[in-house]
């Protein structure tokens, strides 16, 4: 049998790489903001159209928009997690061509919420600092 690295059995097996379990998609707005709210909610329509059969599988969750700051996010957000590696690849593709004006924050799961937030975090569009606080 040939040699098959973690990566590859990973790939196989179509898991995220441990301690990974899934991923967060935070879409930050401006609640106070008319047209930015306007574009978050579109974003998300869009994401619920776009992906609705991977939604109807469980492989994504999608949740309401927050129009206020909600623990570590200092602007009203709204959130997809993603619980798919394959999935996971098509989301991010699809948020590098449809957040527009949008910051987005892109997290692992891995049981460190600080770490996971602020340590890992892939920002699409401008990065938000976010409040540390929050977790402690």
């Amino acid at each position: 049998m040939p040699f098959e690295s973690e990566l590859t059995q990973y790939y196989y097996k179509n898991q995220f790489l441990a301690p990974i379990n899934s991923y967060d998609f935070h879409t930050y707005y401006f609640q106070s903001y008319q047209p930015s709210r306007l574009q978050a909610s579109e974003l998300r329509e869009k994401l619920l159209l776009d992906f609705a059969q991977e939604i109807a599988d469980g492989q994504i969750n999608v949740f309401k928009l927050w129009d206020a700051p909600v623990g570590p996010h200092p602007y009203a957000m709204w959130e997809a997690d993603v619980r798919n590696p394959e999935v996971y690849g098509r989301l991010v593709q699809w948020y590098a061509l449809n957040h527009g004006d949008l910051s987005v924050l892109i997290h692992p799961h891995t049981g460190d919420d600080f770490h996971d937030h602020v340590n890992c975090g892939i920002w699409l569009g401008d990065k938000v600092k976010l409040i540390v606080d929050s977790f402690a």
